[in-house]
């Protein structure tokens, strides 16, 4: 959420390449903000139902039996979409309205997570021990290998066969794209459903391609799915993440398989280029590899053992929770000294404060940028934004552009949303769907 606020926060005509999201083609810190968002929620999903992963589970309230779960599932996705659909309509002014996007980045969200949890919910059941009265093991075998098949590989491996299938037999009936290449992003199979489906006017910058069009939804939705499973870990060998060697281990296991997807992402690029706009399958796969070897490092510095809890590892065995935080301070013993170990504790804890309510961040992220970026400032004659004329006229004026952009979207971050981020946690108060 910091990420995003500070990816958010930059002045597009001052920000350096790396802070804005790849033209077309290639990899920049900016592209790793939704894929990390994906693979939050696809890890929240059996953390929030582990029910469903339980030995003494019941089979009635298995995949589709279980109705309220079902209805909390729509719920959230139709809520996290109606989100998106007002902070696109936002300032609510005729010419947003007259080309109102029905796509964007929580509408994504929201197809993920609705995809992603009846996935889950429809083959958790596969995943339990056979043995016991109420497992699943009077199903048929047959059913319950399909079902774990789907769950652990089988879901992404179709996806992706789609999109590749799909992507490189479409022809353009567009004159103009004739002799294009498959990936050429205005001529590609994704901009020709997009304007198919909604047209020019409702896709972003009025263009012939959404960078959150549907086809590209169809292999994000694997991000999460990598986010799932790593969550289903979690949730099956909680005993072992408990424990100091026990979170080692998952921890290395993690960032191993996290610079394994990375790489084999980086190759497969050599043949599908990297892409998030077009969200290519190389891209998918290196970013759930970064996001998974960066869940394995968090893992290992907190829960691993290698800060060291006040009370020192001595009769811990597993992690020492800093205030509910989850958060480590190092012990005299670790060799580091009192005043790094005091700046620790502030920064967890806005970190951690701003995670507690990531929808209301993003929200509200959204809201300021987006009046400000609307308010008409004349500035020695020429037609400026509020938004952009404070970031110019006060800091790009002494120091260097990407500079100016950097400090102006930290000064927003520390002295606004943390300050806030903190008022909130400090009164419980957290605001869901």
């Amino acid at each position: 959420m910091a990420l995003r606020i500070f990816i958010g926060s930059q002045v597009a005509d001052l920000a350096a390449p790396v802070l804005l999201h790849a033209d077309e083609f290639g990899l920049t810190v900016a592209d790793l903000v939704l894929p990390g968002f994906l693979f939050i929620m696809g890890m929240a999903v059996p953390v929030s139902m582990s029910a469903l992963l339980r030995p003494s589970a019941a089979p009635a309230a298995d995949g589709l039996a279980g109705r309220p779960r079902l209805l909390r599932i729509a719920r959230r996705s139709v809520l996290l979409y109606a989100i998106g659909m007002f902070l696109g309509a936002y300032p609510f002014l005729p010419e947003v309205l007259e080309h109102l996007r029905f796509v964007g980045v929580l509408q994504r969200l929201a197809v993920a997570y609705l995809v992603v949890s009846l996935l889950y919910i429809s083959c958790a059941w596969s995943m339990r021990p056979v043995s016991g009265p109420a497992s699943s093991g009077t199903r048929p075998r047959v059913l319950r290998v399909l079902a774990r098949a789907s769950l652990l590989g089988g879901f992404p491996l179709v996806s992706v066969t789609l999109w590749i299938v799909a992507t490189y037999t479409f022809h353009s009936p567009w004159p103009e794209c004739a002799d294009a290449p498959a990936l050429m992003r205005d001529c590609s199979l994704q901009a020709y459903i997009d304007t198919s489906t909604w047209g020019v006017g409702h896709n972003h910058d009025g263009g012939k391609f959404d960078p959150e069009g549907l086809l590209s939804t169809l292999v994000a939705v694997v991000n999460c799915w990598a986010g799932l499973v790593v969550g289903m870990d979690i949730v099956r060998n909680k005993q072992r993440y408990n424990t100091v060697a026990g979170a080692r281990r998952r921890a290395s296991s993690l960032i191993a398989i996290g610079v394994l997807s990375a790489g084999l992402g980086l190759s497969l690029g050599l043949v599908i280029p990297l892409s998030k706009q077009l969200w290519t399958p190389s891209y998918a796969l290196v970013t759930i590899g970064i996001m998974t070897a960066g869940f394995g490092l968090v893992l290992l510095a907190f829960d691993g053992g290698l800060w060291a809890s006040p009370q020192g590892r001595a009769g811990a065995g597993k992690p020492i929770a800093l205030h509910r935080l989850g958060l480590r301070l190092p012990s005299a013993g670790t060799g580091m000294t009192a005043a790094v170990r005091r700046g620790l504790t502030p920064v967890g804890e806005a970190l951690v404060a701003l995670g507690r309510n990531p929808l209301f961040f993003y929200v509200l992220s959204e809201l300021v940028i987006t009046t400000l970026d609307y308010i008409p400032v004349r500035y020695h004659g020429r037609e400026e934004t509020l938004w952009s004329l404070c970031a110019e006229v006060h800091l790009a004026s002494w120091m260097p552009a990407p500079l100016a952009s950097i400090v102006w979207a930290l000064l927003w971050l520390l002295l606004f949303y943390v300050p806030l981020a903190r008022l909130l946690s400090s009164r419980r108060w957290y605001i869901r769907v």
